[in-house]
């Protein structure tokens, strides 16, 4: 009886593994499929944030308007610099007190980390808006507002083609162009409605 007959008969067959050929093949594949998948995915992420961010920002517009017709009291929209960020990265609604003073009505709502409000030619709105500057953290930051009446009339009065803020991929944040991939948010200065355009 042959060596291969009697491994048979005893039940004892030699265990198969991979090649190391057919795992660097393997390997090769996933590294392959990787360098096609990732920047289709990031590409994804950033459409994804760009949206999240100018929803976030016309929500805060639509959020003060309700808030200052529901409280018959001006709201104040400030659009906030972040530490280690470019342009416009968060916003809070802001309220007079009783004593006349302004104080938050809201939290500090923050952009996705990829993207911001172009601070810039991109936003003609800002050059129009009163800054400021407020501390946060501990640290002082600058800030630009805009005030949203009972009425939904917006202050400062700005021509409706001039209230635009454009909200852009970071990395785009010093251009003066638009990139392939924004978000505009334009504001009627009369009914303070925000109006979206994402190409």
């Amino acid at each position: 009886m042959s060596s291969t007959s009697q491994a048979q008969v005893s039940g004892l067959a030699r265990p198969r593994g991979f090649s190391l050929v057919e795992l660097l093949v393997v390997i090769a594949v996933i590294g392959l499929l990787a360098v096609i998948t990732v920047p289709a995915l990031t590409s994804v992420m950033q459409s994804s944030d760009l949206t999240r961010g100018g929803q976030l920002v016309a929500d805060q517009v639509n959020l003060a308007r309700q808030t200052a017709s529901s409280r018959n009291q001006v709201i104040e929209l400030r659009l906030i610099k972040i530490a280690g960020r470019k342009g416009y990265a968060a916003t809070q609604l802001w309220r007079a007190d009783d004593s006349g003073q302004m104080s938050p009505a809201r939290r500090i709502v923050n952009l996705p980390q990829s993207v911001t409000i172009a601070d810039n030619t991109l936003s003609p709105a800002i050059a129009s808006l009163p800054t400021g500057s407020m501390t946060l953290g501990g640290a002082s930051v600058s800030y630009c507002a805009l005030q949203i009446r009972p009425s939904g009339e917006v202050t400062p009065i700005v021509d409706m083609k001039d209230l635009v803020f454009t909200i852009v991929p970071e990395v785009f944040a010093g251009n003066t162009s638009l990139p392939a991939n924004y978000f505009l948010v334009q504001i009627n200065p009369v009914t303070g409605t925000p109006l979206v355009y994402r190409p």
